[in-house]
Order: C-alpha cells, then structure tokens, then sequence
C-alpha cells in the first residue's frame, strides 16, 4: 500500500501528502533503548508487551500516550506450527492508535502490511490517515505493527549492502565504466549471499515467514487482551491473513483482504501472463473511450515502440527519493519502463495517468516517469529484502520451477526483459537454492481450514466491506 500511496501523492503532489517530515528523521537501525538486540534475553518474556516510547515519527497532531500508545512485544523466533517452541526471543514494534473520542468497539482493526518485508512504522507519518480514517470512523482503534524482521521490529533483516548497490548501478556504470547486464547480476547475486552470510551469524532465516507471523499476530492479540479483531491485509498482508484465518480463526471478527494474494498460485510463474493482460486491458480499456482514443491513439503500438526504442538507446535522467530527497543518475531503458508501468497499475487512481505517461515518454517528456521512478526507490529504502527473500523462499520457490518460469517468459517476449537480471525474476531462483529459508507445508498452499479433520466444520471467516 505504500507504493501505491506515494505514486498518488506523486501524481497530485507531495503537498496533499500531510507532512515534510523524512525518512531519515525516523528511527535508526542502530542499537538504542527502542532498537534493542536480535535475540533478546534476560527481564524480557514472551507475550508480555513492553510499552516504550514510540521509535518513529509521529503523525501530524497526536499526542504520544494518549492518542496512540507504543511498545515491544517479545515473542518467540522458532515456532512450528504456529505454536512457539521456545529458545530466543525477538521483538515486534507496535503502535496501537485510538479514535479522537475514544473507541465505541471492543474490537480493534489490526492492519497488516504487504511486501513481504515493508515497514508500516517508518512511514506511518504519511500514510496514517489514509488507514485511520475508516477504521476511526467505525469506532474502533488501530494497530499496526512491523512484522517479524522488518523495519523497526528487531532483529529487522535488512540487506544494506545491497541497498547501496541498488542506488550505485541506477545509472548502470561501476568506477565510471559501463557494465553488462550479466555483471548487475553477478553484483547482486553476491551482494544478496553476502547479506544471507551476515544474517546467519545471529537469526535463523527458516524462522521469518507466514506460519511464524500469523502464530505473532495470535500472540499480540492475546497480549493486548482483546477477544476478537479485525484484520485488514493489502498485497502480500492478505496472503498473512488468510494464513492467521487458518491457524487462529477463534480470534478473528472479520477480515478485509485487499488486492488478494492467494496462497494456490505461483506468483513468478503467473507473473508474465498476469501484467501482460493487464496490458491488454490498459490498451483495449483506451482505445474503447473516446476521449483517450483521441488524445492517445495506437497506445498499445506507441508503448512497446518506445520500450523498444528505450532498450536501444536509454536515457540518463536524475531521480529523487520523495522520502529523503536525495538525488541519483539513473540510466532509463525499456525494461525500466516495463517495470515502473507494472507499479502504476496497481493503483486505480494512478493508472488513468498512465496513457498520457506513455505519451510523454514517447516524446521525451519524462517528468512523471522519473516522479514514479524515485517512488519505487523510496519503497525499496523502507525494506527488509532478507525478510522477502526468507518468506518468498519458504512458501513460493518451493512450489515453483526455474524451466516453467523461463518458458513463461518465452510466451511473453514483448515483456521478457522486466523478468530477466531481476530478484523478483529469475534471480530469485538461484538465490533461494542457498537462502537456507526450509521448506513450506503443501497444507499452506492449499490454505485448508482443518478441512482434513473429519466432521469439524470449516471456519473460515468472510471478507466485509466495511467495519460494521
């Protein structure tokens, strides 16, 4: 939800987006009273919630303590099968938001976050009343939370190694010297199995994933002593509820799941088909309107022309982080147009500026390309990539095909080069061989509720549109 709330405030200006505050005013990842150790031990216990001071910038007008209380919740870093299995401890960085007038509701909106591995509490400053205000509206308080190995929840398996490297090869070139695509890979390939050899020393990597999440999110129920909650997931947070709706139905009221991910697909393989009808229908939806015929005609032929000319002949533009302010070279080439277009779709409310983007890009204007560019930088400065790595590896790898993957992809040359030198594309493949991430239950993909207990009735709650 992130990306999708920073390419609106993009497309109708930062102003309306509520505050100048940045990333970097928001709490570090070095050690301090709120940013204690990877696995914690001694005064802290399991399932008790610590309250401490909110380690993040605050929303615009709220009153620490009274309009939104902070802590951290030690929970346990192994668990099987949603039950802990003792050993260490880890921390999980909560908020807990309350209504102006105080919640009518005795059950809270739990809001979980997609990805896998973006923080919510990082940027909480900007997109808190984007979240609040139906929850608000319907008496009832919010919690939001960083899962288990993201953002300020600690350990947080971060790779910043590889984050630098991202920034450093924007604009495709090392010591000033052009380098191949094969070389990017490499680069980082290595920085990633760098960043799995650091996370060993002090986490075990099988432990961050849905299964472990779902039986945090139990726990933090029963520490805050609600009864029931609602859950509301977007992208991958869907995918997290509907395995918490699996193992702990009891504590659940209702759940909404939007943008659903559903656990019986497999996401790389049914990538390539998936964006190009996407495409299909961008293309089709324009050229059946009048008005956007009209402005932009041909729009299927212009875009794939000008990824193709773009893959020729790249463009070096800057591009700007909205969340720092900070300023990179950027080498644009098609694929890098591909990919950016894959974003705005996800947004209903961007994706009508998407015609007259394609346009401009066609005729040189790349304004609003690098605007949404430097969004999708400022997503990746607020995630945990060894956290996506360590739960795509555990529940989506495991049930996919490096051969299936690249025969997709050969059914799809026009959009080939998106998927191609790319961890959310065939690197991930490799990189999963070594992750040391285990190996998801066949039942998780199946997503059954007790369905092999003979007799017991399936208790999957419904998806509501509202907090009624």
């Amino acid at each position: 939800m992130l990306y999708r709330f920073l390419l609106l405030c993009v497309f109708l200006g930062l102003t309306a987006c509520g505050t100048e505050a940045t990333i970097s005013e928001t709490a570090s990842d070095t050690a301090s009273p709120t940013s204690p150790p990877a696995i914690l031990t001694g005064f802290d216990t399991h399932g008790i919630l610590r309250p401490a001071a909110c380690p993040f910038v605050l929303p615009e007008g709220l009153v620490e303590g009274e309009d939104v209380e902070c802590g951290f919740l030690p929970v346990y870093e192994s668990r099987v099968d949603g039950a802990s299995e003792g050993g260490g401890l880890i921390r999980l960085a909560v908020a807990v938001f309350h209504p102006p007038e105080g919640a009518t509701r005795p059950d809270p909106v739990i809001y979980l976050s997609g990805g896998p591995g973006a923080s919510i509490l990082k940027t909480i400053h900007i997109q808190y009343e984007l979240l609040s205000e139906p929850v608000f509206a319907a008496g009832r308080s919010l919690i939001v939370f960083d899962q288990r190995g993201i953002g300020l929840s600690r350990p947080a398996l971060n790779c910043p190694e590889f984050n630098e490297l991202s920034l450093d090869l924007l604009d495709r070139q090392v010591d000033g010297r052009s380098i191949s695509d094969q070389e990017i890979s490499d680069l980082i390939l290595d920085s990633l199995r760098f960043c799995k050899e650091d996370l060993i020393m002090t986490v075990d990597l099988a432990a961050y994933n849905s299964v472990s999440s779902a039986a945090d999110v139990h726990d933090l129920i029963q520490a805050l002593g609600y009864e029931k909650v609602n859950l509301w997931g977007g992208s991958y947070g869907t995918r997290l509820a509907l395995e918490i709706m699996r193992l702990f139905p009891e504590d659940l009221r209702s759940v909404v799941l939007d943008a659903v991910y559903p656990p019986d697909v497999d996401l790389y393989i049914e990538a390539p088909a998936n964006f190009q009808r996407s495409l299909s229908k961008l293309f089709e939806s324009c050229a059946e309107n009048s008005v956007c015929n009209s402005a932009h005609p041909d729009l299927k032929t212009v875009f794939f022309n000008t990824v193709a000319r773009l893959n020729s002949e790249p463009v070096m533009r800057e591009i700007t982080n909205p969340l720092t302010g900070d300023s990179y070279k950027a080498l644009i080439n098609g694929d890098a147009l591909l990919a950016l277009t894959f974003q705005l779709l996800y947004d209903s409310r961007v994706r009508y500026f998407i015609p007259r983007i394609i346009y401009d890009i066609s005729q040189g204007d790349f304004n609003y390309l690098e605007k949404a560019y430097g969004s999708l930088i400022a997503m990746s400065s607020i995630s945990s990539r060894g956290m996506m790595l360590s739960v795509q590896c555990h529940e989506e790898l495991p049930f996919s095909s490096w051969d299936s993957f690249q025969a997709e992809i050969e059914l799809h040359p026009q959009i080939a080069g998106m998927y191609q030198g790319s961890i959310l594309g065939d690197l991930i493949y490799q990189l999963c061989e070594e992750w040391s991430a285990g190996h998801a239950e066949h039942i998780q993909r199946l997503q059954r509720a007790r369905e092999d207990q003979p007799g017991e009735q399936r208790r999957l709650h419904p998806m509501q549109q509202g907090w009624a």
